[in-house]
């Protein structure tokens, strides 16, 4: 008995903390290992709810939506991020609620609904102006851009690229600010084929589908960006 009491002291004390699980769940998405990233934020998020910290907690969900949307699993990342926005709500958090509404117009851009992302986008971009934001200045200027030329407009997706590529590079954000200068070189030559008036795009870096991926996109069939690897469709 006395053996085992200690067994449970050392696995109570040499159990990771909350912090550190989610600490490690930054580095998996970073990493690109996202659905472990996943696993371990959600962890992170259970053990700062029993703590009752909700405001570490609203992160690990902020972390989980982030690495379900990369993993490609839409459906989860919709509900993390509708629950990122609601908990952001709750908290008259600004800088949630403008994760969340980049999220959730993420999750519409990767099933090429414009309309609809460019709407979240533009709520994200208002509240990351307002705050003073720059990192989600940055991706929802770039994701509205991005929704813009998808639907053919093409002069206000230019205005946005430049606010974003300015963002990213106040940051030191190089790769990224790469993505966007390839957008604004690629623009101009952003004509839809005869009869159709969507520009198919990556939804993360804009670059343009090929043909072939866009006669996979219009079957119902997953295309991977050839340039950052987003998966669409």
């Amino acid at each position: 008995m006395h053996l085992l009491y200690i067994r449970i002291f050392l696995l109570m004390h040499m159990s990771p903390t909350p912090e550190e699980l989610l600490e490690e769940a930054r580095r998996l998405h970073q990493s690109a290992d996202y659905k472990k990233g996943l696993k371990t934020a959600e962890k992170a998020l259970k053990r700062f709810q029993k703590q009752m910290r909700l405001d570490r907690a609203i992160e690990a969900l902020r972390v989980m939506g982030d690495c379900a949307i990369n993993a490609h699993d839409l459906k989860k990342a919709a509900k993390l991020y509708e629950s990122l926005m609601d908990e952001g709500v709750k908290i008259s958090n600004l800088w949630y609620q403008s994760a969340a509404h980049w999220g959730l117009g993420q999750v519409l851009l990767r099933t090429l609904q414009y309309e609809p992302a460019a709407n979240h986008f533009m709520a994200g971009l208002d509240i990351a102006r307002k705050i003073s934001d720059k990192w989600y200045t940055a991706w929802n200027a770039f994701g509205l851009a991005n929704a813009l030329r998808g639907m053919g407009r093409l002069e206000d997706a230019r205005s946005l690229l430049q606010e974003a590529l300015e963002s990213f590079r106040a940051q030191n954000q190089n790769t990224f600010a790469d993505w966007v200068e390839k957008a604004l070189a690629d623009i101009g030559a952003d004509v839809p084929s005869p009869g159709e008036l969507r520009v198919w795009l990556c939804p993360l870096c804009g670059s343009k589908f090929t043909a072939d991926q866009v006669t996979s996109l219009k079957s119902g069939t997953t295309a991977t960006c050839e340039y950052c690897g987003t998966a669409t469709g």
